[in-house]
């Protein structure tokens, strides 16, 4: 081979090289825009965005197990698009079923939150002590309030419900979801007092699954009632049956009453 040749090869190679580089690392598949460093930095202090009126609905969900049970995120799509009939909605889960800070430290949601137009961000997954007796940060879950608000979008802090039997969980995880609330202003969906109301009010209902910690469909049902109320400000006794989830009618007005009455007295926004 003569030296001429070898040359021209090399500079092939060279070529072919950076134009790999550029197509693969610069640009992204298909000409897509690279994706944008995430912002860190939140203004302090903002006002809770009001999109309780808007034509489009675009929920994104953040949570671990409990965001999942009997396809929470479509029943409350489903509850918006009766509630408000011509209204569009959608809702994407964000992957895994990571607790609050963890979402915050692998940036991934971040990222997500902050490339695409959301309407409502529903926070469900912050750390807490079942007895009671452990403290956990919520600094984390209140950057994630400073985050979406800096994206004028809404967000919705989603306690937990209480495990089977316990009378008291209920209202402390929401008091600890308070204190975050106090800190940065935001929505506070009372999910876990609802279902202390309706298991008050209605001891027959089943709410907990057989593990007496995740929701069974009438417990999924109540949190996504409360939740739609919250992002809606729509009453939730007024919605309409939904002929296609296998509760009774009976069954989901009492659950509509308990989170109406729920809300009434701890309403969601500060609105």
């Amino acid at each position: 081979m003569s030296l001429l040749s070898a040359s021209k090869q090399i500079n092939l190679i060279m070529f072919s090289t950076l134009w790999l580089l550029a197509s693969c690392g610069g640009g992204g598949d298909n000409g897509a825009a690279p994706v944008k460093e995430v912002n860190t930095n939140f203004p302090v202090g903002l006002p809770v965005p009001d999109n309780r009126f808007v034509d489009t609905y675009s929920l994104l969900v953040f949570g671990n197990s409990h965001v999942r049970s009997h396809n929470l995120a479509d029943l409350i799509v489903q509850m918006i698009q009766t509630g408000r009939p011509g209204a569009k909605a959608t809702a994407e889960l964000a992957a895994g079923i990571l607790f609050l800070d963890e979402r915050f430290n692998n940036q991934n949601d971040l990222r997500l939150l902050q490339s695409k137009t959301w309407t409502h961000l529903i926070l469900q997954g912050q750390k807490y002590s079942t007895s009671g007796i452990y403290y956990y940060p919520t600094d984390k879950t209140v950057t994630w309030v400073k985050a979406s608000k800096a994206q004028q979008v809404t967000p919705i802090l989603f306690p937990e419900h209480p495990t089977a039997g316990n009378k008291t969980e209920g209202m402390r995880v929401h008091q600890l979801h308070q204190s975050i609330q106090q800190e940065e202003s935001s929505c506070l969906a009372p999910v876990g007092l609802a279902w202390d109301k309706a298991l008050e009010l209605y001891p027959q209902l089943a709410l907990h699954s057989s593990d007496g910690n995740h929701a069974a469909l009438a417990g999924a049902f109540l949190t996504a009632l409360v939740l739609y109320q919250s992002i809606t400000g729509d009453n939730a006794d007024t919605l309409p049956q939904l002929s296609n989830i296998a509760l009774s009618a009976q069954s989901q007005q009492q659950l509509r009453q308990a989170a109406a009455a729920t809300l009434q007295q701890y309403p969601a926004c500060p609105f």
